[in-house]
């Protein structure tokens, strides 16, 4: 079974205006998001979230990436990275049926990341990546080397 997921790469100034910061409805930030990637497989927060958090954890500390400031040069290398046949680009949030929104708030060098559930329409989790490794990773999945797949792909 698929756990589809779409994620959002957003400067953190679009959730300035909204009572609910980054824990607003994705929805509302459709036009204000570099990418809109959809993923099939695995978008639950044990391993999407950790998944982000991890390469989000990777581009910073291994590519030198101290700041998330540059939304469009982000959500480029997200798409490149996170690549493979069931990944596709949509324009909009609605789009597509799935079932987790994921947002990376770009903007400064602490990353943090918002989960919101489609189906439930509330936010699951607002935590710096730290966080949410530390909360959702799991032994029970093998998730990328980031460090590795950039070493196969050069």
């Amino acid at each position: 079974m698929s756990t589809r997921s779409l994620t959002m790469v957003v400067d953190r100034s679009a959730a300035e205006d909204n009572e609910l910061g980054f824990a607003c409805n994705p929805s509302i930030l459709s036009d204000k998001s570099y990418v809109n990637m959809y993923l099939h497989h695995d978008g639950y927060p044990e391993y999407q979230g950790v998944q982000l958090a991890k390469w989000a954890e990777y581009m910073q500390e291994e590519k030198g990436f101290n700041n998330f400031g540059d939304g469009s040069r982000i959500a480029s290398h997200l798409a490149y990275d996170f690549h493979y046949p069931s990944q596709y680009l949509y324009a909009d949030v609605g789009d597509i049926d799935h079932a987790y929104t994921y947002i990376l708030w770009t903007g400064k060098s602490n990353i943090w990341i918002s989960c919101f559930s489609q189906y439930n329409s509330k936010n699951i989790f607002v935590l710096p990546i730290k966080k949410v490794i530390d909360k959702y990773a799991s032994n029970a999945f093998e998730y990328t080397d980031w460090n590795y797949k950039s070493n196969t792909n050069q």
